[in-house]
């Protein structure tokens, strides 16, 4: 009997749906509602979060609504004047932004709020299908790999996969679910925050890059484009331009084993590597000069070169707040030693997980997922919306980590939580009730760097390669 892979796979997911609805009830959960239906609960809730924003608003002393919410919409009112977004004092974003929250001004103030929740659903369709690619493509590969073990052809009748936990639907769905219904991204857009639209197009340039792996016609463009939306996102949050290295090494067409190697692969790319600078290279130049020409050296100094120099004195997550704190005003030497303490470790840490899992289109997502927990990690500025940076992309690391222990997930939760919980409280004191508490924020910051340098450590050690265990009972 004559079997494609399609039908195969039709097999294994009816033979198994039934196993793994018994295994937990959450799954059963997840599995009992389609995918669909999950987008449109979620968009409920983010609606549901908007609504209240408004009355929250107009009642508390502390805003709903993100102060750089309002920051843009100024920015978006000046342009709508034939202005400069950059006009608006503090506005140090990429003028798409405030072409975004136009409607802000002739539709409702809320309408921004609605975009950025809109691409919180587009950032899980992209996670779904990703994920759903990946898990398929690695169980496909094994099951060939079988046949080819057992001098058979590619064609069986049955073969089933054992661990009902690695279905492509059931790790899909799960993925994406852990994006939209984490709370604190739902919060982060419907608070207004512009991260949620950067990171869809991380997503999307990992989704180009991967399915140009499982599609060989059109790799070239799927890789082109994906370039195109990295260059998209560099354009509007520079923090991805060091993502690029992983990206590029995880095109090549041989290992990077010493600095030789490692020379050649940036000296001499092959075609793919090419289309990945083109495409990068296409959509960030004209962005840039498309808005230098509008709005001058000020666009270039205020969206990019004042991330570079600035010293952020307000109180923060990061470790360096109070030592930024103590030395505000100082220049020379001190300011100088700052910067090579801040970028120092990123850059060696940076290098050496882009060597490692960036290799690899199949370790990718995951090489991304440390890439930009250490940049948030050990940045000299760290605010909640940068948790959006990593927690985009952690669902796709999902189903690498079951190494991980239910309990050891659940402590590395709290662990996590209870460090910003700590940092909150003299944060709140010295905001709220102007206190004197500047010691007591370093002290937590250092606290909850070491907390996030323990979980860095443990999904490290605890990441693995999915193995799918097969049955085959007859071959022909």
């Amino acid at each position: 009997m004559k079997t494609d892979t399609s039908k195969h796979w039709e097999e294994i997911m009816s033979s198994n749906t039934k196993k793994t609805r018994s295994s937990m009830w959450w799954w059963s959960w997840l599995l009992a509602i389609s995918f669909k239906q999950h987008l449109l609960i979620s968009a409920l809730l983010r609606l549901s979060l908007i609504a209240y924003a408004q009355i929250h608003d107009s009642q508390s002393a502390v805003p709903y609504t993100d102060i750089d919410y309002k920051v843009v919409t100024d920015g978006a009112r000046q342009v709508l004047q034939g202005e400069s977004p950059f006009a608006r004092h503090t506005y140090r974003y990429s003028p798409i932004l405030a072409y975004l929250q136009l409607p802000n001004l002739f539709v409702h103030a809320a309408f921004g709020k609605l975009i950025y929740s809109m691409f919180d659903l587009l950032i899980a369709i992209v996670i779904h299908r990703l994920a759903y690619m990946v898990v398929k493509g690695q169980f496909e590969k094994t099951v060939q790999h079988l046949f080819y073990q057992a001098s058979k052809s590619h064609e069986c009748k049955y073969f089933d996969a054992l661990d009902e936990r690695n279905q492509p639907e059931t790790v899909a769905r799960g993925a994406a679910c852990f994006w939209l219904y984490n709370p604190l991204t739902a919060v982060i857009s419907t608070r207004g925050s512009g991260d949620s639209f950067s990171s869809f197009f991380v997503i999307l340039s990992l989704y180009l890059l991967i399915r140009a792996e499982h599609r060989q016609e059109h790799s070239n463009w799927l890789i082109f484009f994906a370039g195109v939306s990295h260059g998209i996102v560099i354009h509007l949050r520079l923090y991805p331009l060091l993502f690029s290295l992983a990206y590029y090494l995880s095109l090549s067409t041989s290992l990077v084993r010493n600095f030789r190697n490692l020379l050649q692969q940036i000296f001499r790319p092959n075609v793919q590597q090419l289309c990945l600078v083109l495409g990068t290279l296409s959509s960030l130049v004209l962005l840039t000069w498309t808005f230098f020409s509008l709005y001058g050296y000020q666009y270039l100094y205020e969206a990019y070169i004042y991330h570079f120099v600035r010293k952020d004195a307000r109180h923060n997550f990061s470790l360096h707040f109070l030592m930024q704190y103590l030395s505000t005003g100082e220049e020379g030497e001190s300011s100088l030693l700052i910067k090579l303490l801040v970028l120092g470790p990123q850059l060696v840490l940076i290098i050496y997980l882009s060597l490692t899992f960036g290799q690899f289109r199949q370790t990718l997502p995951f090489c991304v997922f440390t890439l930009a927990f250490v940049l948030v990690t050990y940045n000299s500025v760290v605010t909640s919306q940068y948790f959006i940076w990593y927690m985009a992309i952690f669902p796709l690391c999902l189903n690498n980590l079951k190494l991980l222990s239910w309990p050891r997930c659940f402590m590395l939760l709290a662990l996590w939580i209870c460090a910003q919980a700590l940092w909150l409280l003299p944060a709140y004191l010295l905001e709220f009730r102007t206190w004197n508490t500047f010691n007591w924020i370093g002290a937590q910051s250092a606290i909850f760097f070491l907390a996030n340098s323990y979980i860095l450590k443990e999904l490290l050690a605890h990441y693995g390669f999915t193995h799918f265990k097969i049955s085959y009972k007859k071959f022909r």
